[in-house]
């Protein structure tokens, strides 16, 4: 029977490195840890893989709370230039357009200013003010002065941020107390005592065929995430050596008959 295969766990990135590591614990699992012998290690393993998932779901969470500020950035932006829009046609030349663009400003500054109060109030109240706006009268005056576009944007982005706010309230309650890199180190600690182990009743022999089926599983496993990255140190190495700029080539013809090529 041939040895475990290595694979340099350190340069997986954090999910692929999660993915990893969920693999072989379904396939110890599935094997068994009696008939691999490796009950105590496997508890440890277990433990840590544990902290590594807290520590991915935290960094996740942290992503979306970026995801959120751009949302509402963008939300915002939107607002502010129906608000400015608004504001603008209440001096227009016509009477009839400043009368429309009164009727909106007067619900716009029912509401004062949003960008004050926390994003879930900020949230309830665009979708307030949308809902206000296709009131027949108020309809009317968004149909007039051509803001249909702009109230229609606004409500998607809104959808948009309570969408992602609504996900990030899915998330568990609570800062976890691990960090990935030292969740890494003590997982993959424990994956190597584990291999080390394993490696031992491969030298012993006269193994089991369930023991040597999950020694094939596992090694198909640590070929296809060697393969991940050599894919990846592929597209890094193309990204770092770009192809050459074809070169342009002109030829001009002298008055002799002779050519000069120039590049």
């Amino acid at each position: 029977m041939s040895n475990i295969t290595q694979v340099n766990l350190k340069s997986l990135k954090n999910a692929a490195h999660a993915e990893f590591h969920e693999n072989v614990k379904k396939s110890i699992e599935k094997a068994g840890t009696n008939i691999l012998s490796i009950e105590d290690l496997f508890i440890f393993y277990t433990n840590h893989y544990n902290n590594e998932l807290e520590a991915l779901k935290f960094m996740k969470k942290s992503e979306l709370t970026a995801q959120i500020s751009e949302q509402d950035a963008v939300r915002d932006a939107v607002f502010r230039g129906l608000w400015d829009t608004i504001k603008g046609a209440r001096n227009h030349f016509s009477a009839e357009y400043r009368n429309a663009a009164n009727k909106l400003w007067e619900v716009l500054s029912h509401y004062g200013n949003l960008g004050k109060l926390p994003l879930d109030q900020q949230s309830a109240l665009v979708s307030d003010i949308c809902r206000k706006f296709q009131e027949p009268e108020l309809d009317n005056a968004i149909v007039l002065l051509h803001l249909h576009e702009w109230t229609r944007q606004l409500e998607d982005e809104n959808e948009k941020l309570r969408n992602l706010m609504q996900e990030r309230y899915n998330e568990p309650v609570g800062k976890t107390t691990f960090r990935m890199k030292t969740a890494r180190v003590e997982v993959d600690k424990y994956y190597r005592l584990i291999v080390k182990q394993l490696e031992c009743k491969l030298a012993v022999g006269n193994n089991s065929t369930a023991f040597n089926e999950f020694i094939i599983e596992l090694n198909a496993i640590i070929k296809r995430f060697k393969n991940i990255l050599a894919q990846e140190f592929g597209r890094k190495n193309a990204n770092a050596n770009p192809s050459p700029k074809e070169k342009i080539v002109e030829i001009e013809k002298l008055e002799d008959g002779k050519f000069k090529i120039r590049s």
